[in-house]
C-alpha cells in the first residue's frame, strides 16, 4: 500500500499531545515528510519525536508546501485566526487538509470551508475529534433506538476552573485573543457539535455571556438555552471560572434519562432502575485520522459532513450575538 505523505503546520500543544500519538499509531499508512512552526524549536521538537532529518524542519509554511515534493495532505494546527486562510491556501495548492477546529472565526469563514473540497478538488475536513468520540456516538445510537423514548431536552453544565497558568491559557494567541468569543468559541464548538450529533441541528439560541476574568480572554462564560429544529430543548452552560462537581451530559426522554460519563453511559428509568451501557473505548484523534485517511485512500467525502463544523461556528456566533443583544437568535438551519 502506498503511504499518504503528510506535512504538519503548527507544532504546539495539540499537535504534540493529541495528533502526534495518533499519527505514530498510523505509521503503516502515512509518511510524515516535513514539519513547520513559526518558532523553530517547537518544529525541531516534533521532528525529533518523528526521527525526521534537519532538512524536514521549516519555519515558513508557504515555502514548505511549495518545495516539499510529493505531499498529499497537511495537518493544520494553528491559532484560530489562521485556520481559514492557511487551509484555503493549502487546498488551492492541491493539498488535502485536516484543520483543527473551529472551521473559522466567523460565519463567513466557516461557510467557505464547506466549499473547499469541491472548489479545489481535494479533501478538506475540520478536525472535530468529538465527532468520533465513542461515548457521544453511542449516546446518539441509544437515542435513535428510542431507549429513553422521545428525547425532549438535554442539560450540560460544562463549568470548570481554569488556572491562569494553565499551559493552554498561556499560549500567546489565546492571551492576545484576536478572535471573537474567547474560550466560548475555542472550546464551545466541541460541545455544540456533540449536541447536534445527538439532538440534531439547532434552530435558535438565547444566551447570557460574561468575562469573569480578563486573564482568560474576551469571554469565559456563556449560559444558553437552545431549541433544536426537532423541538428538543438544550441547556448548555459553558464556563472556565467556576468550580463544578458534575460535567456529565444528561439526555431526558419521556421514558427515561441517559447520563453520559467518560467511561460509561447510565440509563435511569422512571421506576428507579439504573442500567449501564458500555462502549468500546478508543482515542478520538486516532479515529479522526483513520477516517480522514480512509477518505483519501477511497476517494470519497470525509466521514464528518462539511456542514456540521460550519453549523458549530454559527451556533457559537449566535451565542455571542445573543449575549450582546439580549435577544433570541434564529439560525434557521435546514
Amino acid at each position: 500500500m502506498t503511504k499518504i505523505k503528510i506535512a504538519i503546520i503548527g507544532c504546539g500543544i495539540i499537535t504534540e499531545e493529541a495528533h502526534l500519538p495518533a499519527l505514530l499509531r498510523l505509521s503503516e499508512r502515512i509518511e510524515i515528510k516535513a514539519v513547520c512552526n513559526r518558532t523553530k524549536p517547537k518544529a525541531v521538537n516534533i521532528a525529533e519525536k518523528l526521527s525526521l532529518p534537519e532538512e524536514a524542519v521549516w519555519t515558513d509554511w508557504k515555502k514548505m508546501i511549495g518545495r516539499v515534493v510529493g505531499l498529499d495532505a497537511v495537518l493544520i494546527a494553528l491559532p484560530i485566526t489562521m485556520n481559514h486562510p492557511v487551509s484555503r491556501a493549502c487546498c488551492k495548492a492541491g493539498l488535502s487538509v485536516l484543520c483543527e477546529k473551529p472551521a473559522g472565526m466567523n460565519n463567513e469563514e466557516a461557510e467557505e470551508t464547506s466549499r473547499f473540497s469541491a472548489e479545489y478538488g481535494v479533501t478538506y475536513m475540520t478536525g472535530e475529534n468529538f465527532h468520533f468520540e465513542p461515548r457521544f456516538r453511542k449516546a446518539a445510537e441509544l437515542v435513535k433506538e428510542g431507549i429513553i423514548g422521545k428525547l425532549h431536552s438535554t442539560s450540560w453544565n460544562l463549568l470548570s476552573f481554569m488556572d491562569k497558568n494553565n499551559k493552554y491559557n498561556k499560549t500567546q494567541w489565546r492571551a492576545d485573543n484576536k478572535y471573537p468569543g474567547g474560550y466560548v468559541l475555542d472550546g464551545g464548538v466541541h460541545f455544540v457539535h456533540a449536541l447536534q450529533m445527538i439532538a440534531g441541528p439547532v434552530d435558535s439560541v438565547f444566551s447570557h455571556t460574561a468575562s469573569i476574568d480578563k486573564d482568560l480572554g474576551t469571554m469565559d462564560s456563556a449560559l444558553s438555552l437552545m431549541k433544536h429544529c426537532n423541538g428538543v430543548i438544550s441547556s448548555l452552560n459553558l464556563g472556565w471560572r467556576a468550580v463544578n462537581d458534575d460535567s456529565n451530559l444528561k439526555l431526558y426522554g419521556d421514558k427515561g434519562t441517559l447520563i453520559i460519563k467518560d467511561d460509561l453511559i447510565l440509563e435511569m428509568t422512571p421506576g428507579g432502575k439504573i442500567n449501564k451501557h458500555s462502549f468500546e473505548r478508543e482515542n478520538s484523534f486516532y479515529l479522526q485520522w483513520s477516517a480522514f485517511l480512509d477518505s483519501l485512500e477511497e476517494g470519497r467525502p470525509p466521514a464528518l459532513p462539511h456542514q456540521m463544523p460550519v453549523n458549530d461556528v454559527k451556533i457559537i456566533m449566535a451565542i455571542i450575538e445573543s449575549g450582546q443583544t439580549g435577544k433570541k437568535i434564529s439560525l434557521c438551519n435546514e
